[in-house]
């Protein structure tokens, strides 16, 4: 079966170890053990024989075979242990004490383990010093290993129950300490679940709880919610965007559309009219052609500046008003643009082709909207918080229009319809103010008379 619970998972990994543990640990505690009950029987028969060999040379230096009996201490003690002691001279017995076991004329000397009626038994075979004889006295003593694999198998049989008993214990303390450092995630679980079903992207799960590989899981999960929640922001600015565009464009082009359509369609039904009329309907026709592309531009970059927000970086706004009021010098040659520099240099956090759009729409709009020939001022005041000023000597703006001004297609006025533009100008600046978290204001400007924009950021 294959096992889907990560705490279930644990346990059996923790209790396939210790298993294996506990089979190593036991075979060699057995082994030790085995060796250990087996070196005590080898001594045994050792002493037995180095204690008995007066005896046996008493009994072949009489050379009698009928000498059981005669120690009956000894007797009493081998039987006791299931052991014998036997002395032969060549293969005929002279001392016989304790249990009786077959003479085993062909076991070598020293220790040896041999099946006597399906039984084990441990040899020890050594000479006895007797000169005249050489090596052909033997004493031979034998004990049953019985008693030792008894042990051995009660000892195996202990340490198997002892296994068991804690590779039980230790599944059930490690299936409830896995529970226990699981938890959190199971919080986690229930967050991420949470937000998945909310579909709310400005949820964090917490970092706090648990180990460090959990809250460095949780860290990942959250950022990867921060990407996420970015990436659907921008896809939801880019769909605004172009709702917005459509909408935008489907109202504000069909007036120009129409008239530009009306305009043809009165060239084609009168194929004979006036060359001057000819030649003032086209004129006409192309001033809604220019006001139609200007209208595209100007959605085309709300559209942009709504869909695509970019990366901000230091921006020197003391360098970028001085060439922008350059370059609006050569562009506008009627007007009197005014400006002096700061002396030092004025620094903010923003995005430079932003910054450089807020200038040129906002002195646009003073050109447009001042005295023919006018002027306008443009300064810089540095400090904590720069200020961008420009003035004209226009007719201003009432209070009550300068609030709705920075609105799309907004134009205010007693002669709307001649002025030029598309009434972009300003929504434009109003959504670059936003974006670089700037406030701009609109009064009456005291030098000039006019309006005066103040962008403070």
């Amino acid at each position: 079966m294959r096992l889907r619970n990560l705490r279930s998972r644990l346990t059996l990994g923790v209790l396939s170890v210790l298993t294996v543990v506990f089979v190593i640990g036991g075979i060699v505690v057995a082994g030790v053990s085995d060796r250990s009950e087996r070196s005590g029987v080898d001594d045994r028969l050792r002493r037995t024989a180095e204690l008995s060999d007066t005896a046996a040379l008493a009994a072949i230096e009489e050379d009698s075979s009928d000498q059981q009996g005669r120690d009956p201490r000894l007797n009493n003690v081998l039987r006791a242990t299931g052991s014998s002691l036997e002395a032969t001279l060549g293969s005929t017995p002279v001392f016989e004490a304790g249990v009786p076991f077959p003479t085993l004329s062909d076991a070598p000397l020293g220790f040896s383990t041999r099946k006597i009626d399906g039984r084990n038994v441990r040899i020890y075979v050594t000479t006895l010093r007797v000169d005249s004889l050489g090596g052909l006295s033997r004493l031979q003593a034998t004990t049953s290993l019985r008693q030792v694999e008894r042990r051995q198998r009660e000892l195996r049989e202990r340490l198997l129950l002892t296994g068991i008993l804690m590779l039980v214990a230790a599944g059930i303390g490690t299936w409830f300490a896995a529970d226990v450092v699981l938890r959190p995630l199971r919080r986690l679980r229930r967050a991420t679940r949470d937000i998945a079903g909310e579909e709310d992207l400005s949820r964090r799960v917490p970092e706090q709880d648990g180990t460090e590989e959990l809250r460095a899981l949780a860290r990942g999960f959250n950022d990867m919610l921060e990407r996420l929640g970015r990436s659907a922001a921008e896809r939801n600015r880019a769909l605004e965007a172009t709702r917005r565009f459509a909408a935008d464009a489907g109202h504000e082009l069909r007036t120009p559309m129409t008239a530009i359509q009306a305009t043809l369609s009165t060239i084609a039904r009168h194929p004979d009219m006036p060359g001057e009329t000819r030649q003032s309907i086209a004129q006409d026709a192309l001033a809604e052609q220019r006001r139609l592309v200007a209208l595209l531009d100007g959605l085309q970059a709300l559209a942009r500046g709504d869909a695509n927000p970019v990366e901000h970086a230091p921006v020197d706004l003391a360098g970028l008003i001085a060439d922008g009021v350059q370059s609006a010098r050569g562009t506008h040659l009627g007007t009197t643009i005014e400006h002096e520099p700061p002396t030092e240099p004025v620094v903010v956090v923003g995005w430079e082709p932003g910054i450089r759009l807020i200038l040129d729409n906002l002195v646009r709009n003073a050109v447009r909207h001042g005295r023919p020939g006018g002027t306008v001022r443009v300064t810089l005041d540095g400090g904590a918080a720069p200020r961008l000023l420009v003035e004209d000597d226009g007719p201003g703006i009432a209070p009550e229009d300068r609030d709705r001004i920075f609105e799309p297609f907004t134009r205010v006025g007693d002669e709307v319809d001649q002025r030029p533009g598309s009434g972009l100008g300003l929504a434009l600046v109003a959504q670059q103010v936003g974006h670089h978290d700037a406030t701009i204001a609109v009064d009456a400007s005291p030098a000039l008379g006019g309006a005066r924009f103040v962008v403070t950021f």
